[in-house]
């Protein structure tokens, strides 16, 4: 398991590795913390950049370990069965935790005490994508960043505004690191690889891999309007940034133009010959694409998505959502998601 070339390896070894975890004082010991339901293709992303690291240094630099709350089988939510350690009090280099995508259902005293005491003793504590929610209800979120998807970041802020969730891939401070989720996890421990051992060890690694690292964390939201809009027109492309970043306050589209010092009139061509469509739809668009990933990502009300996503009226929101997907606000809660209206 740990260290292996086989990272989904279903180990009889935990008790000696476990001995082995701290016998070299040189090697960079990761614990990587997994919940029910934990995401496969982030563990791989995790284990699979640090077990060529060792491969390319010619010396085990990294040992990971596998552990839950009770340690024993874990499954992920590929169905995947995975063996783990039992959490401990063993001192670590790096924390990395992996949830599910109802992260809610592993907030439990015994992990969020654990993860409170690693955290005091000075490790890089990380979480992927829905994990940051745990990190958030364990205090870690205060005064350090958590890289969260932009699906859910909305929701994350409304249940735990004093921390502080940011929209990017990934990031890395001198204490936490984290990821949106998705490839972008292979970028975070492409980062921990160069904070550990050097960035050109990173680089190696992402050339094994053929990978073209992100070479910066940018915001998870906008990445389409600063490539794929961006290399249509660098206009229209600023307009969606501006879009997205006043979805809770909407801009009159005189107001927008003004801004990026375009006249309306190109603006609106721009649109109908790019997109298809008006500015005002497209803007339109991006609200209820908001407000149904809020739905689907977080247990807000109805009503109050509604207004986070610059509807002032309660049945106006309504009749717009309904419009765009065939289903009302409150139909998109379907019991599969897990998710009830707290109105």
């Amino acid at each position: 398991m740990a260290g292996s070339a086989n990272a989904f390896d279903d180990s009889q070894r935990l008790l000696d590795e476990n001995q082995l975890f701290n016998s070299n004082p040189f090697m960079i010991q990761v614990d990587i913390v997994l919940t029910d339901n934990f995401p496969a293709l982030s563990l791989t992303l995790v284990t699979e950049p640090l077990r060529v690291a060792n491969r390319e240094s010619l010396d085990q630099r990294f040992h990971w370990r596998l552990l839950s709350v009770a340690g024993g089988k874990i499954r992920s939510s590929s169905g995947l069965e995975i063996e783990t350690a039992p959490l401990d009090a063993a001192r670590v280099e790096v924390v990395v935790l992996l949830s599910s995508y109802q992260p809610e259902a592993a907030i439990e005293a015994r992990l969020i005490n654990w993860l409170k005491r690693r955290a005091h003793t000075n490790a890089v504590m990380g979480c992927v994508d829905t994990a940051a929610l745990i990190f958030a209800a364990a205090g870690l979120l205060r005064g350090h960043r958590a890289a969260v998807h932009f699906e859910a970041i909305e929701g994350y802020r409304e249940s735990f505004p004093e921390a502080a969730f940011v929209d990017r891939l990934f990031d890395l401070s001198e204490r936490r690191c984290s990821s949106a989720g998705g490839v972008a996890t292979i970028d975070m421990t492409l980062a921990l690889i160069a904070r550990f051992v050097d960035p050109q060890l990173a680089a190696r690694v992402a050339e094994i891999l053929t990978y073209r690292p992100l070479g910066e964390a940018g915001d998870a939201r906008n990445i389409a309007a600063r490539t794929a809009l961006m290399r249509v027109d660098r206009d229209m492309a600023r307009a969606v940034d501006l879009m997205i970043a006043t979805i809770d306050a909407p801009v009159p589209l005189a107001g927008i133009a003004a801004q990026i010092d375009v006249p309306v009139w190109k603006l609106d061509r721009l649109f109908r010959r790019h997109l298809q469509q008006s500015p005002g739809r497209y803007y339109l668009s991006l609200r209820l694409d908001r407000a149904r990933d809020l739905l689907r990502n977080s247990h807000i009300s109805v009503a109050r998505i509604g207004s986070m996503c610059g509807f002032e009226n309660p049945e106006t929101f309504s009749r717009a959502y309904r419009r765009r997907f065939g289903v009302t606000a409150k139909g998109e809660r379907l019991p599969s998601n897990g998710k009830a209206d707290t109105v």
